[in-house]
């Protein structure tokens, strides 16, 4: 019986000697994981760079400036310049290769075009900007086209107001725009 009673208290110890153990390794692991979260806070995920958008295409965004200008000039155009003889400054399409008016040979991109334009605008006030596609005499599909803000009731007096302001014969003539009649007879060259 002393035996057994000696046993029964050498395990009654060892499981004491156990559970003290485990506690302590609890309480430590609770005070370190106490610590670090008073040093830094409360949990947050990591930060991580928001993804940076791709620059915007140059010549997507010309395009949109394109269309935009073009859409404005419209109802300006149909009210004051449509059905009669206009001076066209410019006419010009993407993947074009041809001089500028100072002579440079361009490759013809969205971005040259409304640069042009907006030269042509600051040099001639009230310029505008049409897209052939909107316009029935125009036989060609796909062009920006830059007219002077002058109308004239014959194709004389625009060639004339092409004359009167030393632009090339190549670079400006008379044209009629209309969205209601065909081509036939609505270009006259210098």
């Amino acid at each position: 019986m002393v035996v057994v009673a000696a046993l029964a208290v050498g395990v009654i110890a060892a499981g004491i000697i156990i559970v003290q153990h485990e506690r302590d390794s609890r309480s430590a692991t609770a005070n370190t994981v106490g610590n670090t979260i008073a040093a830094t806070g409360p949990y947050a995920p990591p930060v991580t760079a928001a993804p940076t958008a791709a620059p915007p295409d140059p010549q997507s965004a010309a395009l949109d400036s394109l269309l935009a200008q073009a859409a404005a000039d419209r109802p300006v155009v149909r009210a004051n310049l449509a059905e009669r003889w206009v001076p066209q400054l410019s006419a010009k399409q993407p993947g074009l290769v041809a001089a500028d008016v100072d002579g440079r040979v361009v490759t013809w991109t969205n971005s040259e075009i409304l640069a042009q334009n907006q030269r042509f605008r600051q040099r001639y006030p009230g310029a505008r900007l049409v897209w052939s596609d909107d316009w029935s005499t125009f036989d060609l599909q796909g062009w920006w086209i830059t007219l002077a803000d002058a109308s004239f009731a014959d194709p004389d007096s625009a060639n004339a107001w092409c004359d009167a302001h030393a632009i090339p014969v190549d670079d400006c003539f008379a044209k009629l725009v209309s969205d209601t009649r065909g081509s036939a007879g609505t270009t006259k060259y210098r």
